[in-house]
Order: structure tokens, then C-alpha cells, then sequence
């Protein structure tokens, strides 16, 4: 008599597109944890200061911007504290450029691994975004301290809308894993992309409001503006601790269309390409 044998899953190359199979990360999460645990592990090894790292170099970061554009440039930062401004700016773009890093080199950083053993590719890039979600969520204090230090001691408007810090934290990791799929599928092919993006990256900050607050922009720029996510998310978020003004629904609600837009293209690229990718790696 004959058996039918049943397959608990199948490796095909022709994959279908929006055939994400997301539950696989679920499956694999105990490899997705040690990804995670690897990642933090790796990030201070071998170092003198160690985890101390975490709020150094936000920390000097927000002393060399408070320097150049506070002091020397002399940049207007709203009648916000000049620390607090240039730190808020610089945790959450930190945040996105280490995800967006992270992620866009997925392929070319784990080719070995990736030609040995199957296991849901997507598990490294979003292993990658926790690590640097954990990370960002110990900086954070350091911003609260700091906060509350200026809270007591000169008083800040703050209101209720820093309840949304986390979706905000949300939007900034789904910015950085949906740009860095994308691309990801192109640096594995062709690597000289890697210098332009370099650029690119360090041009994209200047277009983002880490230094300077939005109500500096020009009045026929301000829709470019507003359209990149980290704007958003910088400015609802200063909003949010600085001021008793509303955070504007509509340029949020915006920020994250454009955000969810970039996770489904993303994730629909990656997991169409991630097979055959490994032949040109």
C-alpha cells in the first residue's frame, strides 16, 4: 500500500511574489534571539569601555554638534536646550542609519552562512533592527535624565503626546528595515553602489532636521521636506517634549504611509530575490 509523504516545508526558487511566509520568523525565533544576543555580544567586544559605549557616543556626538553648530554656526534650535535639541536629532537618526547599515548589507555579510544552511533569510535584518531597537531604548534614558534634569531646573512644556514615543521608535526601525531590504537586493549585485549610498546617506542628514529645527526651511521646500519619515519623526517627537503645540496628525499619518509603502516593497523584493541573490554574491 502506498504512503503519501507529507513535507513540512519546501525550498523553491520561484517564489511568488507577496509570498512572504512571515510565520517562518516565528518558527526560527529561538535563531532570531541568538542573532540578537550575537549582535550586542559583537558591538562591544574587545573593548575597554564596553556596554559604557551605548551613551558615550550619543554623548559626544551632541557635545561636538552643541560646539560647531550651537557656538561657532550659532543655529537657532527653537528656545529648545541646545543639548536636548542636537540629542533628540541624533539618537533617532543613529537609530535609522543603524538599521538602514545593518540591513543593507545582509547578503554580502552573511554569504557564508547564507550558502550552507537554509533558514529564513529575513531573520538576519530583523534581528539587526532589535538589536539596534534595544540599543536606542538604553540611549533614551540618558536623553530622560537629561530631560528631567532641564524639567526641574529651567521647566519644559512638555504634554501627553510622549505616550508616542514608541510608535515613533516603530516608524524609524520600519524606515531603516524597509530602505535596507531594498537595497540590499542591489549591493549584493553590484557592490560599487555601496560609495554612492555612503554619500548619499551622509547628504540625506543635512535633509533631515538633526541640527536645525523645520521652521528654518524655506516656505517652497517644506513639502520635500515633510515627505521624508525621519522629519516626521524628529519633529513630532521635539514636539512632543518641547511644546504645548498638537502634534500634526496629518504629516504623521503621512510619514507613516510612506514608511509602510517602503516595509511591503522591502519585504516583497527581498524575499522574491533572496535565493537567487546568493548566485551573484
Amino acid at each position: 500500500m502506498k504512503h503519501e509523504e507529507s513535507w513540512d516545508w519546501e525550498i523553491n526558487a520561484n517564489t511568488k511574489w507577496f509570498d512572504w511566509n512571515l510565520r517562518e520568523i516565528v518558527s526560527y525565533r529561538d535563531l532570531l534571539f541568538r542573532f540578537v544576543r550575537r549582535n550586542l555580544i559583537a558591538s562591544y567586544q574587545q573593548t575597554i569601555l564596553g556596554p559604557f559605549w551605548v551613551f558615550i557616543q550619543p554623548a559626544l556626538t551632541t557635545l561636538v554638534y552643541y560646539i560647531i553648530f550651537g557656538k561657532v554656526v550659532k543655529i537657532s534650535t527653537g528656545g529648545i536646550p541646545p543639548v536636548l535639541f542636537y540629542l533628540s536629532g541624533i539618537l533617532f537618526w543613529s537609530f535609522f542609519s543603524d538599521c538602514l547599515n545593518g540591513t543593507m548589507y545582509t547578503f554580502l555579510q552573511n554569504a557564508n552562512i547564507f550558502n550552507k544552511v537554509y533558514f529564513p533569510r529575513l531573520v538576519v535584518p530583523v534581528s539587526n533592527v532589535i538589536s539596534h531597537s534595544i540599543r536606542i531604548g538604553i540611549q533614551l534614558l540618558l536623553f530622560i535624565a537629561i530631560y528631567l534634569y532641564n524639567a526641574a531646573t529651567i521647566g519644559l512644556a512638555g504634554n501627553y503626546y510622549i505616550f508616542i514615543t514608541p510608535f515613533l521608535l516603530l516608524l524609524t526601525a520600519g524606515f531603516g528595515l524597509g530602505a535596507g531590504l531594498i537595497i540590499s537586493v542591489f549591493t549584493a549585485k553590484y557592490r560599487d553602489l555601496d560609495y554612492a549610498l555612503q554619500f548619499l546617506l551622509r547628504l540625506f542628514m543635512f535633509a533631515t532636521p538633526v541640527v536645525y529645527p523645520a521652521s528654518i526651511v524655506p516656505e517652497k521646500y517644506q513639502f520635500l521636506f515633510w515627505l521624508n519619515p525621519l522629519t516626521v519623526i524628529i519633529e513630532t517627537f521635539r514636539a512632543a517634549y518641547f511644546s504645548n503645540e498638537p502634534v500634526h496628525y496629518l504629516r504623521l499619518a503621512l510619514g507613516t504611509i510612506v514608511v509602510l509603502a517602503l516595509l511591503v516593497v522591502g519585504i516583497t523584493l527581498f524575499k522574491k530575490k533572496e535565493l537567487k541573490i546568493m548566485d551573484v554574491v
